[in-house]
């Protein structure tokens, strides 16, 4: 499995975004199976929704969403009350660190179900102990 991160659903979207063309290949990849089941949360997704709305309008919010629904692929987890609360220890356990409330909830989800891996932008997941692709 591989998380897919709000800086990796962005860079796809976000026709201006400089990640762009390197995010369409690595999620091509992920779509052909190569690094197994594509994960994110309904968290990720909705900062992924809101910064699209108001970077970018709602064009690539209604494409996000299409993209999601036709995905046979792409996990959706719900951020639950046991995830919630493991993630404010996170936070609250780490203030040597600058992480979002949202990446913590991530980090949570990533270790209980064993994932080793983001595709993301976001140097914190490293800063987590996990792999990032694109790899810099």
């Amino acid at each position: 499995m591989i998380f897919v991160d709000t800086s990796a659903w962005f860079a796809l979207l976000y026709e201006k975004a400089q990640q762009r063309p390197e995010a369409t290949l690595t999620f091509a990849e992920i779509e052909r199976g190569r690094y197994g089941t594509p994960v994110t949360t309904d968290y990720v997704l909705d900062e992924t929704f809101t910064l699209l709305r108001l970077k970018a309008g709602m064009t690539p919010v209604v494409r996000l969403s299409t993209l999601l629904r036709a995905s046979p692929s792409v996990r959706r987890v719900r951020v639950g009350e046991a995830t919630f609360e493991d993630s404010l220890k996170l936070m609250l356990s780490r203030p040597d660190q600058r992480w979002s409330f949202t990446d913590c909830t991530s980090f949570v989800i990533m270790r209980e179900t064993h994932i080793p891996r983001a595709f993301t932008w976001d140097h914190n997941f490293a800063e987590a102990g996990f792999e990032i692709l694109p790899s810099a």
